[in-house]
Formats: structure tokens, C-alpha cells, sequence
């Protein structure tokens, strides 16, 4: 939460490896200093460690306006007196030394850091400045850190009601705004875990109202800035929001088209569940899973409120648990930290990391940037390499079992890669018919018949599928000009007379008729392998099992 102050020294006092997790925990990286304790440090204490750190950050950072102190969980094991270091280092070096109590073992949440956080500004750094009348049409915004230009979206909103920013805690705080804050004619919460505390603090200390609003979605930013408007009377442009709003409706109109009737299952940090919830469902989903692990139960009852009677609401789920969720529901899309993205790509289910790392999703614009984005991540083609683990059957020494290697039909969906590299891994009840699929990259159908080399067959019983082989074929390739190239066509078929249908890209004439006379379906298909396979066993379905003749799918 403190990170983004930007003319301050952040000095983590405690082993290098608290640093540098501070500094690649997120994507915007800070420039952090540390003590670096060590063994001797723990046994025989830090203090005079601590002051040469300090005294050596300023000489790398000189003109800085303050120092904050964090001490770790080895500097609060050893009981060092951190306070009184600072307070003794503020005296001789003239300028804000501040320690900042966050060990790791004081808290259950991050929710409790940002509390550590929040008393540390109001104690050292907001209201410095000799108190001073209210700057009219200024505002403070609390609990916002300017995520990939979200804070540039909602100055942008704000400065067309007329409104000018005085200090954003802490996405763009300066020692300087802080210390003038308290003139703010109104606070702005966005994060509520993050900015009500103190919000409350400042209305107490400073007599400042504040409005808790949220500019997440389409609904939730035109009733943010209706609420602003309202307190400074300027009803009159309530025009203007509608106006804009429309627009975007317009713009997002493309995307929420493909979106409609998509299920969406969100897990992060709790206090933006219910405008994100929202917001996905003004993008036509369907919010199936909502949760978090540091909510408390004023945000889920807040987030009750939005939701449907189908949505199941967690909280503190652990991986496994989460896992569980997602295999039962199925969603189309999961919303989450970055912790929680490789255990949805592991079961084929498409990932948005939230807080994001690409656009603003504040704002008009960001809701904009949302639709597109979540648009185009559930359409990748990526996933149209994803196999349904219902289409393949275990071995039967592993029916019933939930150990072993290889994966069950419960994970949902098995990659291509996995069934072709691994065929002993899966297995047939009884003989299938063979089909012959023209690939060269085993991904793609992407080979004439009369130029394919490679043929990957698979053995196909009901809906289940296994792969046999890969199979090359040993003839002359080219079209049906001449009596030679028919010739190689036969021998190319004769080499795949044990299959029941091959699957290519494109077929002629000639190979459909010497192929109807062999008895071997042709389909011409233009998709991923197992999109192929999947269409052959739709087809295969409808016609009973029975086929004589070529079609083009």
C-alpha cells in the first residue's frame, strides 16, 4: 500500500529475501532498500545496522522527503526497538523517519497490513500542513493505486464534474499532498478494505465527509459520479454521464455479443467483489462462483446484494478447494490473483488476472477495455485444443481409483498433447474403428490428402477416443492429372485400408470415388485435430454408425 508513495525512502528491515519478494510481487516494481540481516544480526541485534541504512539510502537518494521503516518477521522475533531507532534517526537527520510495524505474524490478511499502513499516514504524513480552509472543488481518493492507468481514467471523470485532485492514497501520494489533504472538500473511497478506516479517521480528526463509490463497470461509475455530482450540486451533469454512457454501450456492443450467456467465477481481493460481480454481469455473464480469502462480512453481504440465488459465495478457500469448485461449475472464465492462474490453464478453464496487468479497467473506457479483453481471452484458439475428459476412457485398472499418473475424466479436460504422447495411458474396451486424421503438426488438419505424408490414426469407440499411432505414408504426392498420380492414390489409400474414415483438409474427386470404392469415408474438415474427431464422432452418431459415402463437414 505504501510502495507507490513516490518521494519517500521504503527501507525493509529484515533478510534481503523480504526485499526482494517486495519488489516482484507485483508487476509495477518499486525501488526498495534493505538491511539485509544475517545470522550474526539476529544473535547479537541490528540497531546500529539499521542507522548506517538508513543514513546510506538518503546518500543514494538524496532530496527525499521521508523515511519509512519496515520491519519483517526476524527484526519483530528479536524484539528490536525499531521506534526508538527512528525516533532518534528523525531527530539527527531533520526529516520523517517512520517505522512501520508489519511482521508477518501480526496479521491473519493483508487487509491487516493495509491498517498498519493507514495509521502510519494519518500519525506522520496527512495534515502536517498548518490547518487551513477547505479548497473548493478538491477531492482526496483513498484506496486507489493507479493499477495500469485505472487512477488516469477516473481523473479524467472527475475533472469533467469540475473536480480537482489534492492527494490519491496511495497511487499518487506525495509527502507534500498528504501533508495538505485534510483541505479536501470530500473523500473519495474506492477500496473500501484499503480507504473506510481511515476515511472515518479523517472525517473524525478533520471533520472531511466521504463517499464510497466504485468506477468498476458501466452501472457502477455512472452512480459513482451521480453520487459526486450530487454533493457538489451539479445535477446538470447527470446529461453528460448518460451521454457517455451510451457510447459506451455502443462500443462494448461487439464483445458483449459473444459474451452473453458466458459463466464467469471470481476470487480475489474482497472489497472490489461486488462492483466486479457487477460488472461481469453487465457484460451478459453469468457469475457462477464468487469469493475471496480476506473478505469480512460486511463485503459479502455487499456482495450478496448484486448476485443471483445460484452463485455460491467462499471464503478462504484453499487450492484444493478451489480446484473442487471449479471442476463442479465449469466456468467459462476464472478472475483471480496471479497464484490461482497455472491451476486453471492445468484444467483448461481461461484466466484473467484481476488486479490487472494490461489496460485501465476503471472508467468508461475501462469498461470497455474489460469486454474486450475478456472477449478475446475466451476465444483464443488455444482452447479449441482442449480435449473433454469425457472423450477418453482410463485404463480399467485405474477405473474407480483416484491416484496414479495419469489424469481422470473428473479433471475436465485433458490437452491433445497429453492423450498423443501417452497412448498406453489410455485404453479400449472393446475394438474400434480406426480414423486416420492428415496433420502435420499434430495440432492442426492442415494437409491436402493427395500431399499428405503424416497420418496420426486414432481407434474410436462411442464417444471415447484413443490415439494408435503415427503413420507415414511412402508414395508419390500430386493431384489426379495423370494415370501415375491416380496410381499413387490408390497405394496412398491401400496404406490406410485398415481405417474407416480419413480426415483432411481438402479431397478431390478422384480420391472420394476410389475412396467410396475401398470403403473409407472422406471428410474434409477444417479445424484442430480434436475438433475434427469431435465432429466425425457427431456425425458418426447421427448416421448410426453406418457410412458410405464422402462428405464434406
Amino acid at each position: 500500500m505504501l510502495a507507490p508513495i513516490r518521494d519517500v525512502i521504503h527501507l525493509i528491515h529484515g533478510p534481503v529475501g523480504c526485499a526482494y519478494y517486495s519488489e516482484t510481487v507485483r508487476k509495477k516494481r518499486y525501488q526498495v532498500f534493505s538491511t539485509a540481516l544475517d545470522e550474526t544480526d539476529i544473535v547479537f541485534g541490528a540497531g546500529q545496522k539499521l542507522e548506517i541504512a538508513i543514513r546510506e539510502s538518503l546518500n543514494l537518494r538524496p532530496g527525499s522527503s521521508a523515511v519509512l521503516v519496515y520491519t519483517t518477521c526476524a527484526a519483530g522475533l528479536i524484539g528490536e526497538d525499531v521506534q526508538a531507532i527512528c525516533k532518534r534517526m528523525s531527530a539527527t537527520l531533520g526529516l520523517p523517519v517512520v517505522p512501520v510495524n508489519c511482521p508477518g505474524f501480526c496479521g491473519v490478511s493483508q487487509g491487516d497490513g493495509h491498517d498498519v499502513a493507514a495509521v502510519a499516514l494519518l500519525d506522520h504524513f496527512i495534515g502536517r500542513e498548518p490547518v487551513g480552509s477547505y479548497l473548493e472543488n478538491h477531492v482526496n481518493i483513498l484506496g486507489e493505486f493507479d493499477v495500469q492507468g485505472d487512477l488516469k481514467e477516473i481523473e479524467y471523470l472527475l475533472q469533467r464534474l469540475g473536480l480537482n485532485l489534492i492527494c490519491v492514497v496511495s497511487g499518487r501520494a506525495t509527502v507534500e499532498n498528504m501533508a495538505r489533504a485534510h483541505r479536501a472538500r470530500l473523500n473519495i473511497v474506492h477500496c473500501g478494505r484499503t480507504g473506510r478506516w481511515l476515511a472515518r479517521k479523517m472525517e473524525e480528526r478533520f471533520g472531511i465527509p466521504w463517499r464510497k463509490v466504485s468506477f468498476f463497470g458501466l452501472d457502477e461509475t455512472i452512480a459513482a459520479l451521480q453520487s459526486i455530482a450530487t454533493f457538489f450540486n451539479r445535477s446538470g451533469e447527470n446529461e453528460w454521464v448518460e451521454r457517455e454512457a451510451e457510447a459506451t454501450r455502443r462500443r462494448a456492443a461487439p464483445y458483449l455479443k459473444r459474451l452473453a450467456g458466458k459463466r464467469v467465477a471470481l476470487f480475489f481481493g474482497a472489497s472490489r467483489m461486488s462492483s466486479m460481480a457487477r460488472a461481469f454481469k453487465e457484460l451478459g455473464m453469468e457469475v457462477v462462483l464468487c469469493g475471496s480469502q480476506f473478505g469480512c462480512r460486511e463485503d459479502y453481504v455487499e456482495s450478496r446484494r448484486c448476485l443471483g440465488k445460484g452463485t455460491l459465495m467462499i471464503d478462504d478457500a484453499n487450492q484444493r478447494e478451489l480446484e473442487e469448485f471449479l471442476h463442479h461449475f465449469r466456468p467459462d472464465l476464472l478472475v483471480g490473483g496471479t497464484r490461482e492462474k497455472f491451476m486453471a490453464h492445468k484444467i483448461g478453464i481461461p484466466f484473467l488476472v484481476f488486479p490487472q496487468e494490461t489496460s485501465p479497467y476503471a472508467g468508461f473506457n475501462g469498461f470497455v477495455n474489460l469486454a474486450r479483453e475478456v472477449a478475446t481471452l475466451i476465444g483464443a484458439p488455444v482452447w479449441r485444443l482442449m480435449i473433454p475428459a469425457n472423450l477418453v476412457e482410463p485404463p480399467a485398472s485405474e477405473q474407480g481409483s483416484t491416484c496414479g499418473d495419469s489424469l481422470a475424466p473428473e479433471n475436465g479436460f485433458l490437452l491433445e498433447e497429453e492423450i498423443m504422447m501417452n497412448p498406453g495411458n489410455y485404453a479400449m474396451k472393446e475394438m474400434a474403428h480406426k480414423v486416420a486424421v492428415a496433420t502435420r503438426d499434430g495440432l492442426m488438419v492442415d494437409e491436402h490428402f493427395g500431399r499428405a505424408d503424416n497420418f496420426m490414426i486414432f481407434t474410436l469407440q462411442g464417444n471415447k477416443v484413443k490415439k494408435a499411432e503415427s503413420r507415414t505414408i511412402s508414395c508419390l504426392t500430386g493431384h489426379c492429372a495423370g494415370d501415375k498420380h491416380k496410381d499413387a492414390i490408390v497405394k496412398r489409400l491401400e496404406q490406410l485400408a485398415d481405417c474407416r474414415a480419413v480426415i483432411c483438409l481438402k479431397a478431390g474427386q478422384c480420391v472420394q470415388e476410389k475412396a467410396r470404392q475401398k470403403g473409407i469415408l472422406i471428410l474434409e474438415i477444417n479445424d484442430t485435430v480434436s475438433n475434427a474427431l469431435k465432429e466425425f464422432l457427431q456425425y458418426y452418431a447421427e448416421k448410426g454408425g453406418y457410412m458410405n459415402e464422402g462428405t464434406n463437414l
